[in-house]
């Protein structure tokens, strides 16, 4: 692969050079970049096995993707309207994929401290990020467009599907292009840590927004009338990146090219040349800057979370039983506050509730008011318990870290009882994320139903943090921040999920049967289980940790 990558980049060794690069040492600097690569698990494709096995089995994933996206080859008639919404598709999944994948590749600060100390323009260190970027990107743009070139191959002929297959190249390179812009111009807004912090943020608003339009917009769409759609140009067609490459294509298929498809044809072929030039050569000492920015944090940040910490610190005496619970407490506290991987990994799920909850309810926005009147005498409030669970998803991420070696910390400490620590850091999980969220599903939740359900959704919430809390236990949870990221099963966590779900189902159904029992037996019933959620947490405090 890295031979096959270097011969594709010597074919552009001459625009490389009008771009102002030294192209000796950016095709040394590009094949050690993939050679290390392939000489251990790239960050991107983390899994067991040997590494071009590991790719392929991603690219066959994202082939199985885009099967589906090549569907709609078959649905739409109109050839322009057809690519476009293919194209978006690509160049959608492909800026998910490096804003969540590979940031962490476009800002590895040793290329600054090692490379930009020596004879190596940033010119040079940018175009070699890139294109290291770009050979990823290329294969998966590749694999998601696959079924489509095919189904082109067999409709309109071999030539169509050539330059469907060029189109895809160039949305990968447009792609990163907007990219690496996007971050420029950010970065003279936002620096330092705020800017990697705005950037996380920037990946769960995106896993958010692609998660919702994925399950909504189907919803929505009439492909029948989609069928018989045409796609008709006009002024703002053309500030459209995926209506270019559709353009492109319709250049070689199209009966007529008309003024339009010429210039489709051509913002498909400049913007990604003439924006590489723009980029690379007057850009790209900004790009280098990002990185060397200060980190530091003002007094005033802190200020403004002083608030926060003196509630927490309020909550932490009232629920912590022991001093070593409230240092798991403390401990969690303040490594989930600026963990950006924990964010990554547990806020896009509080986004995808109020998805859930609109798939489950069903409101009919046309008539919102009779809708919600009829939802009232409904017991869809069962769905608003339901998905509480997912303010619990944060304690399945509290054993790992980015830095495990720091565990060593538990074997100096003098006493054994480590439970009191994990805990700690349950209950703060249940203060920081489940308590906010559950409270705000209860208030809409009595909105809709009166009063009337307040003990129901009671009892809901304490039979949810005693699933959560029952969770820890029988997936045998290690002490928090001990465990290396890399160590997370992808499928073991999807089986936890299941089984947290499958265990909520359950819970549902005990709060649908108290339905039948009058509120104040449900009260007794909730005093119950708090019992039992004190019982649980006495377990785990004495439960004993093996720490390696």
């Amino acid at each position: 692969m890295v031979k096959f990558a270097l011969f594709i980049v010597r074919l552009f060794k001459r625009l490389i050079q009008l771009w102002g690069v030294d192209y000796p040492q950016f095709e040394t600097l590009l094949q050690n970049k993939l050679t290390l690569d392939f000489r251990r698990n790239p960050s991107n494709f983390k899994s067991s096995g040997k590494k071009n096995q590991t790719l392929l089995k991603q690219l066959f994933i994202y082939a199985f993707l885009g099967g589906f996206v090549g569907i709609t080859l078959f649905r739409i008639n109109d050839i322009l309207l057809n690519l476009t919404i293919i194209y978006a598709v690509i160049m959608v999944m492909l800026a998910t994929t490096l804003i969540n994948e590979f940031t962490s590749v476009l800002f590895d600060e040793r290329d600054n401290d090692i490379l930009l100390a020596r004879p190596i323009s940033h010119r040079t260190l940018l175009l070699v990020k890139l294109m290291h970027i770009q050979f990823y990107m290329g294969y998966i743009a590749l694999a998601l467009s696959l079924f489509s070139g095919i189904v082109l191959a067999f409709k309109f002929g071999i030539l169509i599907s050539l330059a469907y297959f060029l189109g895809v190249g160039l949305s990968a390179w447009i792609t990163l292009l907007f990219t690496i812009f996007f971050y420029l111009s950010l970065s003279k807004f936002v620096s330092g840590e705020k800017f990697k912090d705005f950037i996380t943020y920037v990946q769960i608003v995106l896993a958010i927004i692609i998660f919702g339009g994925y399950q909504l917009l189907p919803r929505i769409i009439d492909m029948d009338s989609m069928n018989q759609a045409s796609m008709a140009i006009h002024w703002w067609t053309y500030l459209i990146p995926p209506a270019w490459l559709a353009g492109f294509v319709g250049s070689f298929s199209l009966a007529e090219i008309n003024t339009d498809i010429i210039l489709l044809f051509a913002l498909a072929i400049l913007v990604p040349f003439t924006g590489a030039i723009i980029i690379i050569r007057f850009l790209s000492k900004g790009f280098g800057d990002i990185l060397g920015q200060d980190t530091a944090e003002g007094n005033q940040e802190i200020e403004k979370k002083s608030f926060k910490e003196k509630l927490s610190e309020k909550m932490n005496r009232l629920f912590c039983v022991t001093d070593m619970e409230r240092i798991g407490w403390k401990l969690a506290m303040k490594t989930t506050q600026r963990d950006r991987k924990f964010k990554q990994s547990v806020y896009p799920m509080f986004g995808f509730i109020p998805v859930f909850v609109i798939i489950m309810v069903k409101p009919d926005f046309n008539n919102l008011l009779g809708s919600l009147q009829h939802l009232g005498e409904t017991s869809n409030y069962l769905a608003f318990i339901f998905f509480g669970f997912f303010g619990t998803i944060s304690i399945a991420q509290l054993p790992y870290t980015e830095n495990p070696e720091a565990a060593w910390i538990y074997k100096a400490l003098p006493f054994t009882k480590h439970g009191h620590i994990s805990s700690g850091a349950i209950k703060a999980m249940l203060y920081k994320f489940f308590f906010p969220i559950y409270i705000i599903l209860t208030i809409l939740a009595l909105l809709i139903w009166n009063i009337q359900i307040f003990p129901k959704m009671l009892l809901g919430g304490l039979l949810t943090m005693l699933v959560a809390i029952l969770g820890t236990i029988l997936q045998k949870m290690e002490l928090p921040f001990t465990q290396a990221r890399e160590m997370q099963q992808k499928g073991g966590a999807v089986l936890r999920m299941f089984l947290g779900m499958f265990l909520m189902g359950g819970a549902a159904g005990l709060v649908y049967l108290s339905t039948f029992l009058g509120n104040w037996i449900i009260l007794l019933i909730s005093v119950l289980v708090i019992g039992i959620i004190m019982l649980t947490n006495r377990y785990i405090r004495n439960k004993k940790y093996k720490i390696s």
